[in-house]
Protein backbone atom coordinates (compact mmCIF):
# COMPACT_ATOMS: atom_id res chain seq x y z
CA UNK A 1 0.00 0.00 0.00
CA UNK A 2 1.67 3.61 -0.95
CA UNK A 3 1.54 6.12 1.24
CA UNK A 4 -1.17 8.18 -0.33
CA UNK A 5 -3.51 5.25 0.21
CA UNK A 6 -2.56 5.00 3.94
CA UNK A 7 -2.99 8.47 4.40
CA UNK A 8 -6.49 7.85 2.66
CA UNK A 9 -7.00 5.00 4.94
CA UNK A 10 -6.02 6.88 7.77
CA UNK A 11 -8.46 9.29 7.66
CA UNK A 12 -11.37 7.06 6.74
CA UNK A 13 -10.70 5.16 9.96
CA UNK A 14 -10.50 8.43 12.22
CA UNK A 15 -13.80 9.98 10.48
CA UNK A 16 -15.98 6.16 11.09
CA UNK A 17 -14.50 6.71 14.56
CA UNK A 18 -15.10 10.37 15.16
CA UNK A 19 -18.46 9.47 13.63
CA UNK A 20 -19.55 6.60 15.83
CA UNK A 21 -18.47 9.09 18.88
CA UNK A 22 -21.09 11.43 18.07
CA UNK A 23 -23.50 8.80 18.12
CA UNK A 24 -22.71 7.10 21.40
CA UNK A 25 -22.57 10.62 23.11
CA UNK A 26 -26.21 11.18 22.66
CA UNK A 27 -27.38 7.55 23.95
CA UNK A 28 -27.89 8.08 27.15
CA UNK A 29 -29.21 11.79 27.02
CA UNK A 30 -31.28 10.77 24.42
CA UNK A 31 -33.20 8.49 26.19
CA UNK A 32 -33.32 10.91 29.76
CA UNK A 33 -35.05 13.40 27.77
CA UNK A 34 -37.45 11.31 25.95
CA UNK A 35 -38.78 10.24 29.34
CA UNK A 36 -38.82 13.67 30.59
CA UNK A 37 -40.97 15.30 28.16
CA UNK A 38 -43.24 12.35 28.46
CA UNK A 39 -42.86 12.49 32.41
CA UNK A 40 -43.20 16.82 32.48
CA UNK A 41 -47.10 17.07 32.83
CA UNK A 42 -47.12 20.82 33.38
CA UNK A 43 -43.95 21.87 32.55
CA UNK A 44 -43.40 24.97 29.94
CA UNK A 45 -40.02 24.06 28.67
CA UNK A 46 -39.39 22.02 25.66
CA UNK A 47 -36.13 20.75 24.71
CA UNK A 48 -34.19 23.25 22.35
CA UNK A 49 -36.25 26.19 23.75
CA UNK A 50 -34.65 26.48 27.88
CA UNK A 51 -34.76 29.76 29.51
CA UNK A 52 -35.05 30.83 32.91
CA UNK A 53 -35.00 33.79 35.33
CA UNK A 54 -31.68 33.44 36.98
CA UNK A 55 -32.65 36.41 40.08
CA UNK A 56 -34.93 33.70 40.72
CA UNK A 57 -32.48 31.04 40.35
CA UNK A 58 -30.18 32.26 42.73
CA UNK A 59 -32.89 32.65 45.01
CA UNK A 60 -33.25 29.09 45.05
CA UNK A 61 -30.38 27.79 44.61
CA UNK A 62 -28.31 29.78 47.56
CA UNK A 63 -31.83 28.12 49.91
CA UNK A 64 -31.64 24.42 47.85
CA UNK A 65 -28.41 23.99 46.45
CA UNK A 66 -25.59 26.91 48.16
CA UNK A 67 -24.92 24.23 51.55
CA UNK A 68 -23.37 21.70 48.73
CA UNK A 69 -22.36 23.61 45.47
CA UNK A 70 -22.01 27.00 46.81
CA UNK A 71 -23.64 29.98 46.95
CA UNK A 72 -22.01 30.48 43.17
CA UNK A 73 -21.84 27.04 42.34
CA UNK A 74 -18.00 26.60 43.24
CA UNK A 75 -18.42 24.23 45.43
CA UNK A 76 -19.04 23.70 49.08
CA UNK A 77 -16.69 21.74 51.47
CA UNK A 78 -17.03 18.36 49.63
CA UNK A 79 -14.62 17.81 47.14
CA UNK A 80 -16.47 15.16 45.57
CA UNK A 81 -19.87 17.34 45.15
CA UNK A 82 -19.36 19.04 41.75
CA UNK A 83 -18.66 23.01 40.80
CA UNK A 84 -22.36 23.83 38.95
CA UNK A 85 -20.69 27.92 37.70
CA UNK A 86 -20.02 28.03 34.30
CA UNK A 87 -21.79 24.96 32.81
CA UNK A 88 -23.61 24.81 29.77
CA UNK A 89 -27.37 25.43 30.61
CA UNK A 90 -29.12 22.45 28.74
CA UNK A 91 -26.88 19.93 30.52
CA UNK A 92 -27.66 21.64 33.98
CA UNK A 93 -31.42 21.53 32.91
CA UNK A 94 -31.44 18.07 31.50
CA UNK A 95 -29.15 16.55 34.53
CA UNK A 96 -31.15 17.98 37.27
CA UNK A 97 -34.39 16.85 35.93
CA UNK A 98 -33.23 13.07 35.63
CA UNK A 99 -32.38 13.44 39.12
CA UNK A 100 -36.22 14.68 39.32
CA UNK A 101 -37.59 11.67 37.76
CA UNK A 102 -35.03 9.03 38.81
CA UNK A 103 -33.46 8.46 35.12
CA UNK A 104 -30.38 9.54 37.48
CA UNK A 105 -29.79 8.32 41.04
CA UNK A 106 -28.41 10.19 43.84
CA UNK A 107 -29.73 9.43 47.70
CA UNK A 108 -28.84 13.33 47.89
CA UNK A 109 -30.02 14.75 44.59
CA UNK A 110 -33.39 12.52 43.91
CA UNK A 111 -35.68 14.26 47.18
CA UNK A 112 -33.63 17.40 46.59
CA UNK A 113 -34.45 17.61 42.58
CA UNK A 114 -38.12 15.49 43.17
CA UNK A 115 -39.34 18.73 45.36
CA UNK A 116 -38.25 21.29 42.48
CA UNK A 117 -41.03 22.42 39.82
CA UNK A 118 -39.81 22.09 36.47
CA UNK A 119 -39.46 26.16 36.10
CA UNK A 120 -37.34 26.11 39.09
CA UNK A 121 -34.98 23.67 37.25
CA UNK A 122 -34.54 26.10 34.84
CA UNK A 123 -34.58 28.99 36.66
CA UNK A 124 -31.29 27.58 39.10
CA UNK A 125 -29.79 26.20 35.62
CA UNK A 126 -29.80 29.45 33.94
CA UNK A 127 -28.57 30.95 37.61
CA UNK A 128 -25.44 28.73 37.83
CA UNK A 129 -24.94 28.70 33.90
CA UNK A 130 -24.27 32.12 34.44
CA UNK A 131 -21.43 31.93 37.03
CA UNK A 132 -17.54 31.84 36.72
CA UNK A 133 -16.07 28.97 37.45
CA UNK A 134 -13.10 29.10 39.28
CA UNK A 135 -10.18 26.32 38.65
CA UNK A 136 -8.40 25.10 41.38
CA UNK A 137 -4.46 25.27 42.65
CA UNK A 138 -2.23 23.34 40.39
CA UNK A 139 -0.53 20.69 42.63
CA UNK A 140 1.59 17.99 40.68
CA UNK A 141 2.68 20.17 37.59
CA UNK A 142 3.68 16.40 35.92
CA UNK A 143 0.89 14.67 36.50
CA UNK A 144 -0.92 17.81 35.07
CA UNK A 145 0.88 17.87 32.00
CA UNK A 146 0.53 13.94 31.56
CA UNK A 147 -3.29 15.01 31.82
CA UNK A 148 -3.02 16.87 29.32
CA UNK A 149 -1.41 14.37 27.03
CA UNK A 150 -4.29 12.01 28.09
CA UNK A 151 -7.23 14.40 27.38
CA UNK A 152 -5.98 15.73 24.12
CA UNK A 153 -4.75 12.31 22.81
CA UNK A 154 -7.18 9.61 23.47
CA UNK A 155 -8.92 8.46 20.56
CA UNK A 156 -11.44 9.94 20.43
CA UNK A 157 -10.38 12.68 21.91
CA UNK A 158 -11.91 13.72 25.37
CA UNK A 159 -11.32 17.11 24.63
CA UNK A 160 -14.27 17.10 21.55
CA UNK A 161 -16.93 17.09 23.71
CA UNK A 162 -15.82 18.26 27.23
CA UNK A 163 -14.49 21.85 27.11
CA UNK A 164 -15.98 25.04 26.65
CA UNK A 165 -13.34 26.53 24.39
CA UNK A 166 -11.17 27.96 26.77
CA UNK A 167 -8.77 24.83 27.54
CA UNK A 168 -5.01 25.36 27.44
CA UNK A 169 -4.07 24.41 23.87
CA UNK A 170 -6.49 22.30 21.66
CA UNK A 171 -4.35 20.83 19.31
CA UNK A 172 -7.41 18.03 18.57
CA UNK A 173 -9.97 20.75 17.62
CA UNK A 174 -7.94 22.38 15.64
CA UNK A 175 -7.08 19.53 13.35
CA UNK A 176 -10.79 18.97 12.83
CA UNK A 177 -11.29 22.72 11.62
CA UNK A 178 -8.51 22.79 9.32
CA UNK A 179 -6.52 19.92 8.98
CA UNK A 180 -7.30 16.66 7.11
CA UNK A 181 -10.78 16.55 7.91
CA UNK A 182 -11.80 20.13 6.86
CA UNK A 183 -13.90 22.31 8.71
CA UNK A 184 -17.45 21.72 10.69
CA UNK A 185 -16.28 18.31 12.51
CA UNK A 186 -15.36 21.08 15.44
CA UNK A 187 -18.26 23.07 15.56
CA UNK A 188 -20.07 19.31 15.42
CA UNK A 189 -18.49 17.92 18.19
CA UNK A 190 -17.01 20.88 20.04
CA UNK A 191 -18.05 23.83 22.38
CA UNK A 192 -21.98 24.11 23.18
CA UNK A 193 -22.77 20.11 23.01
CA UNK A 194 -25.85 20.44 24.98
CA UNK A 195 -25.52 16.36 26.59
CA UNK A 196 -22.21 16.40 27.92
CA UNK A 197 -20.83 18.72 30.78
CA UNK A 198 -17.72 20.66 30.09
CA UNK A 199 -15.23 19.92 32.66
CA UNK A 200 -12.37 22.81 32.92
CA UNK A 201 -11.99 23.66 36.40
CA UNK A 202 -14.36 21.03 37.92
CA UNK A 203 -12.85 19.06 41.05
CA UNK A 204 -10.38 16.64 40.50
CA UNK A 205 -12.20 14.09 43.08
CA UNK A 206 -15.26 14.62 41.58
CA UNK A 207 -13.76 13.68 38.25
CA UNK A 208 -12.46 10.64 39.19
CA UNK A 209 -15.50 9.54 41.16
CA UNK A 210 -17.64 10.06 38.28
CA UNK A 211 -14.84 8.17 35.74
CA UNK A 212 -14.51 5.59 38.23
CA UNK A 213 -18.35 4.87 38.00
CA UNK A 214 -18.63 4.32 34.14
CA UNK A 215 -15.83 2.16 34.39
CA UNK A 216 -17.80 0.46 36.52
CA UNK A 217 -21.33 0.54 34.65
CA UNK A 218 -22.66 1.98 37.90
CA UNK A 219 -23.53 4.99 35.90
CA UNK A 220 -24.04 4.36 31.83
CA UNK A 221 -22.77 6.27 28.79
CA UNK A 222 -22.16 4.06 25.64
CA UNK A 223 -19.06 6.51 24.98
CA UNK A 224 -18.05 7.04 28.16
CA UNK A 225 -17.95 3.26 29.54
CA UNK A 226 -15.74 2.37 26.64
CA UNK A 227 -13.66 5.24 27.42
CA UNK A 228 -13.46 5.07 31.50
CA UNK A 229 -12.60 1.26 31.46
CA UNK A 230 -9.88 1.99 29.12
CA UNK A 231 -8.15 4.39 31.69
CA UNK A 232 -5.90 2.87 34.50
CA UNK A 233 -6.22 4.11 38.07
CA UNK A 234 -2.94 6.64 37.65
CA UNK A 235 -4.78 7.97 34.08
CA UNK A 236 -7.75 8.91 36.04
CA UNK A 237 -5.84 11.02 38.34
CA UNK A 238 -3.48 12.83 36.24
CA UNK A 239 -6.73 13.63 34.00
CA UNK A 240 -8.85 14.75 36.60
CA UNK A 241 -5.77 16.85 37.69
CA UNK A 242 -5.15 18.24 34.65
CA UNK A 243 -9.28 19.68 34.27
CA UNK A 244 -9.26 21.09 37.98
CA UNK A 245 -5.88 23.42 37.33
CA UNK A 246 -7.77 24.73 33.76
CA UNK A 247 -9.10 27.87 33.58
Amino acid sequence: MGDFDRRNSHSLWLVLALSAFVSGCDSRQGTAEALAERQSGGNTQAAGTISGNATRGQQIAQEKCGACHGADGNGGPDPHVPKLAGQSLPYLYWEIRAFKEGTRKSDIMGPTATALAYDDIADIATYFSKQTRKPDEQKDERRVAEGQSLFYSRMPSCAMCHTSGSARGTPMRGMSRGGMMGGGMGEMMGPGTANVPNLEGQRAAYVVDQLNRFATGERRGTVMNRMAASLDDADRQAIAEFLSSTP
